[in-house]
């Protein structure tokens, strides 16, 4: 066989193999064809309609879910922080005692004008934008922790449903029958009242710096008063404390900041104004109530064209004011003043009965000429609010009883980043020393 012959046998045999393996996956498949599943049986449509849910296909409305509405924000409410101190009818009415008729009748004064009463914890809601308050209304506090807070301010307070902040010095409580015993503080707590601390002492926090040697001592000693005032409170009461009330009303930027150091969320003074809200929260502003004389009631209760609480009679009335300086409602630029009073007219009178007390200081110890008759004092740090007012009291000795004069004034504190601010206090300081020889 030839080579061609060859190769055409090779061709065929190729294609006979093709044809072979064509029919075995095709005998393959035919027999996999056999095993064909039946066709289902007919479907029971009566069967299976029973068996399905019933779907509700009628439209209804979507709910949606409730969101409630922010609250609306007055900024322009006015707030006034009344200050007591004793409410007992034993003694006559003081600057720190009023009678218990008297308070009665300015709880009722404060309902029949429509001036709402309010909580620190509602202050400061507000004043984190998460509560409105009326825009014009009142916070009540009481301070040392007399016994007639429980006696006889308590059952008042709760005729009118009013909430009250009280404020403590632990040095205080408890030491005598005149004080609060630990049993009727915490029925104050369950009554309404949010406690605050005064201090451990009572003692002057600034001017008491002079009593250490160095400042560690002070500092630590400072501590002690603020600081563990507040953890003693809180650990015998179980409560929060979170105000603290300047003793005497006196507090300085340093003291304000270990306020906040301590845990406070707030601190009231003596300063007599209304709180905003951009009051300084360690600053607050508050109007100390006498019970001889309604000076800071009706300038605390008064909201101008808003109206105010009724004025309540009172059989002490303050004294004609003598010749003082800086003259009444005056405007002054020296922040630095000498405060005077002329009491001449009342001969005899000792420094040990008289008392000044002045805007952010408290009392003050003045000094006082008994050749003359002139009171003085030269304020120690320079004043840092607009509004001041200066209160004094003493016996007389003609007759053996009290008076007492107040008077407000104003410092321009713009003044003092003037050019001609120091020729404008010599101007005043001048003047000052004329009036009081003329």
């Amino acid at each position: 066989m030839n080579y061609n012959g060859l190769c055409k046998l090779m061709k065929i045999e190729k294609i006979s193999y093709k044809i072979f393996r064509s029919f075995v996956i095709l005998t393959i498949l035919l027999s996999f064809g056999c095993d064909r599943p039946e066709p289902a049986s007919e479907v029971d449509n009566a069967s299976l309609e029973e068996n399905l849910e019933e779907v509700d296909l009628e439209p209804k409305p979507m709910t949606l879910p409730i969101v409630p509405p922010a609250p609306i924000i007055d900024k322009s409410s006015r707030v006034t922080i009344l200050g007591y101190h004793q409410i007992s009818d034993k003694g006559s009415p003081s600057e720190m005692r009023i009678s218990v008729g008297k308070f009665r009748s300015q709880m009722q004064a404060l309902r029949d004008a429509g001036i709402k009463v309010i909580s620190f914890k509602d202050f400061f809601k507000w004043k984190r934008n998460e509560k409105p308050i009326p825009e014009t209304c009142v916070i009540i506090t009481v301070d040392d922790g007399y016994d007639d807070l429980y006696d006889n301010a308590l059952p008042i307070l709760r005729e009118f449903n009013y909430p009250f902040t009280f404020y403590l010095y632990t040095d205080f409580l408890g030491g005598s029958g005149r004080t609060l015993n630990n049993l009727e503080v915490k029925e104050l707590l369950a009554s309404g009242g949010e406690l605050g601390s005064h201090s451990i002492s009572h003692d002057f926090l600034v001017r008491a710096k002079r009593k250490f040697k160095d400042e560690v001592g002070y500092k630590n000693w400072l501590s002690k008063e603020i600081k563990g005032s507040k953890a003693s409170l809180e650990e015998k009461f179980e409560t929060t404390v979170s105000s603290f009330a300047y003793p005497y009303g006196e507090y300085s930027d340093f003291l304000a900041s270990e306020v906040e150091a301590a845990g406070y969320n707030s601190a009231v003074t003596v300063n007599g104004a209304k709180a905003n809200f951009e009051s300084l929260i360690f600053e607050l502003p508050r109007y100390i109530i006498h019970g001889n004389n309604d000076i800071n009631w009706k300038a605390g209760t008064s909201f101008g064209g808003l109206g105010g609480a009724v004025q309540i009679e009172d059989s002490t009335k303050p004294s004609k004011l003598p010749k003082v300086w800086p003259m009444p409602k005056s405007e002054i630029c020296n922040r630095l003043p000498i405060i005077r009073v002329d009491l001449s007219e009342y001969p005899g009178v000792k420094l040990e009965e008289i008392e000044m007390k002045v805007t952010g200081f408290g009392s003050v110890p003045a000094e006082f000429d008994e050749l003359t008759g002139i009171l003085k004092w030269k304020t120690t740090r320079r004043l840092r609010v607009e509004k001041h007012s200066v209160y004094i009291s003493f016996v007389d000795p003609s007759n053996g009883r009290n008076k007492s004069f107040s008077w407000p004034f104003v410092v321009n504190l713009e003044a003092f980043y003037l050019p001609e601010y120091s020729e404008k206090i010599k101007i005043e300081e001048e003047s000052s020393a004329q009036f009081f020889q003329d």
